[in-house]
């Protein structure tokens, strides 16, 4: 098996035990299993529907899907920070520009479902982290994985990571 299979199949793995425990546990405060249930109702289908069309024309965005996720949490929590262009200290000293997250795929594939999101219950109405979150899941279940439930509620970062903070923070593929 190559590296990035086994990394995957282990970032399954873990994604599933964490679901089953947090399913178990409290929730973290601000998060809830219907956060949006009245404001956005439709969130989770739309897009799990569009993702079901993009895995169809590139599986491997689903694994991009996922490192995208992974790559967010591990540096300053799961709040969409590596989604950002730029930093407070330039562009060139971004969370996204920094090395271990240059080969990261799938913006686009966050902004459409964020663009889907909005024109479906208004701008501004689901946290990017949020969509993030489930797009990760979805990404494992569209692709044979286990299904958990995803506590929602995250706030979007405004703070950026620097360089030097995604490197303290996100462990080396030799880890």
């Amino acid at each position: 098996l190559s590296k990035t299979t086994v990394m995957l199949a282990v970032m399954v793995v873990v994604l599933h035990l964490h679901g089953a425990e947090a399913q178990q546990q409290q929730l973290v405060k601000g998060l809830s299993w219907k956060y949006y249930e009245s404001s956005c109702p439709k969130l989770e289908s739309i897009i799990k529907k569009q993702l079901e069309k993009v895995f169809k024309k590139d599986v491997s965005l689903a694994a991009a899907l996922l490192r995208v996720h992974f790559h967010d949490c591990f540096v300053q929590g799961c709040d969409g920070s590596v989604l950002l262009d730029g930093s407070a200290s330039g562009p060139v000293d971004s969370e996204k520009t920094a090395p271990p997250n240059l080969s990261l795929r799938g913006f686009d594939v966050i902004e459409d479902l964020r663009r889907r999101v909005h024109k479906e219950c208004g701008a501004g109405s689901v946290s990017c982290s949020d969509i993030t979150a489930i797009a990760a899941r979805d990404a494992v279940v569209l692709t044979g994985g286990p299904q958990y439930n995803v506590p929602l509620g995250r706030r979007d970062g405004v703070s950026f990571a620097t360089r030097n903070t995604t490197l303290a923070n996100l462990p080396s593929p030799f880890v």
